[in-house]
């Protein structure tokens, strides 16, 4: 049966339930936590990342996906603990996000892979904590830094059979450009989550991820953001949209957001700005996705079948 790799051991990928896909517990930077612990204080923030997280348990959901990268201070430790306090599975990642370290500058997609392969393989940080995803992130405009991650992440794919899950700005288009250096390289585009899309209301540029058979994130719901930033509301009508044309089968949800964090934009929001935290998918998102015509099958294929598929590995 497939499995999934979570912060306390594999699990069967039919165990996951529903599913946020792109979250964090924190962002900050590689080594913050170990050199200036006081900017984090991860006794505290555990606590809030308990309560929270056990908010989001009580409304449903059974799995979260902590998206966090080494190059944002990615925690597997505390991440456990999380998970061990709240019941609910945590998956955590490889990869890299914008910050990529210097020392992967000059070096091959095939080194950078068996790096990110063997933390799938082997555990992260001295742990037996393997990730389940594999994370890659690029600007509007693909550098040639960023380019190497996306072919790195395609060859980690190809070695392990992990999902890719990818970062992209807000409003931009950029995803089909992922696409196309992911797909030049020999991933697999049915195990490509080309996340933050729904800053968008651009369908075309949606249906054409779609058409190449990716997976699309819709996991911007909160205020904020650039200009032109759509809401929730007007957000969520284009997931009912893609729904009713036939493409439920390829669409996530979830909030990118976090309860502690010592580097995010400045439009990120806050715990005071953000009250529903983790439950705004589970109590406002899913029940007006109804209220437009969505089925209890929709809800069910978008928020637990297409997480079982797309993270499990044989």
């Amino acid at each position: 049966m497939p499995y999934v790799n979570t912060v306390l051991g594999p699990v069967d990928s039919s165990e996951l339930g529903p599913t946020l896909t792109h979250e964090h517990i924190t962002c900050s930077s590689a080594g913050v936590s170990v050199t200036y612990p006081e900017l984090l204080d991860k006794t505290a923030l555990i606590d809030v990342a308990v309560e929270d997280l056990s908010k989001a348990r009580i409304a449903g959901i059974k799995t979260f996906v902590d998206i966090t990268t080494m190059d944002l201070g990615r925690d597997v430790r505390l991440q456990a603990e999380v998970s061990r306090r709240t019941g609910v599975h945590i998956i955590c990642a490889t990869g890299s996000w914008l910050d990529t370290p210097r020392s992967l500058w000059d070096k091959s997609p095939e080194t950078i892979a068996s790096l990110w392969a063997r933390e799938i393989h082997n555990g992260i940080d001295g742990t037996d904590i393997k990730p389940g995803v594999i994370k890659v992130a690029t600007n509007e405009t693909i550098s040639e830094l960023e380019e190497l991650m996306l072919r790195s992440a395609a060859k980690t794919q190809m070695q392990t059979g992990v999902p890719i899950s990818t970062h992209t700005p807000p409003l931009s288009r950029v995803g089909e450009d992922q696409l196309n250096i992911l797909k030049e390289e020999g991933a697999d585009l049915k195990k490509v989550y080309i996340g933050h899309v729904n800053s968008t209301l651009e369908n075309d540029y949606l249906t054409k991820m779609l058409d190449h058979g990716a997976t699309l994130g819709m996991d911007h719901f909160f205020p904020g953001g650039p200009p032109g930033t759509p809401n929730w509301e007007e957000r969520t009508r284009v997931i009912r949209d893609l729904i009713s044309a036939g493409y439920g089968d390829r669409i996530m949800l979830s909030h990118d957001w976090n309860v502690g964090a010592t580097s995010t934009p400045c439009w990120y929001l806050s715990r005071e700005e953000n009250p529903d935290g983790w439950t705004l998918v589970s109590l406002k998102v899913l029940p007006r996705l109804k209220e437009l015509g969505a089925t209890e099958d929709d809800l069910q294929e978008i928020m637990v079948n297409n997480p079982r598929r797309f993270f499990g590995i044989a």
